[in-house]
């Protein structure tokens, strides 16, 4: 098994999980403002750092990936910022008021559990980041 190349691509599905998870509830309840923005602003940093941050990762996966940049570099970079995003991402998911969690209307009952895949999803980007720099370095 190249765990050289399965590595990154560990984190790079585990980034692109994470993307996708911190811009769900943007997407599909109301944007702009209530209950969307103080559930993003929840806890002493907030979670668009993190989806900020997991984009830059893609990039940095890819390039390590591809062999665009040095993958000592790339490899040291994404477990920096992995490692980042699942503090991140961890401090956010224990400190959200339950007052703000379950503003929300019935319908959008799963964002009860959406914080457990945000941080499943660090973790994955996290394991692969850290795969990458055991096979590397």
């Amino acid at each position: 098994m190249d765990v050289e190349r399965l590595a990154p691509t560990v984190g790079l599905v585990g980034a692109v999980c994470l993307v996708g998870a911190v811009a769900l509830p943007g997407i599909v309840i109301a944007p702009g403002g209530g209950p969307t923005a103080s559930y993003y602003a929840s806890g002493p940093i907030g979670l668009s750092i993190v989806g900020l941050l997991a984009m830059l990762s893609v990039i940095v996966f890819l390039s390590g990936r591809q062999n665009r940049t040095d993958p000592a570099t790339a490899a040291g970079l994404a477990l920096v910022l992995s490692l980042a995003m699942l503090s991140i991402a961890t401090i956010w998911a224990f400190s959200i008021n339950p007052t703000v969690l379950f503003s929300f209307e019935q319908e959008y009952s799963w964002l009860e559990y959406h914080r457990w895949s945000v941080l499943a999803a660090a973790l994955l980007t996290f394991v692969g980041a850290a795969g990458y720099a055991r096979s590397v370095l």
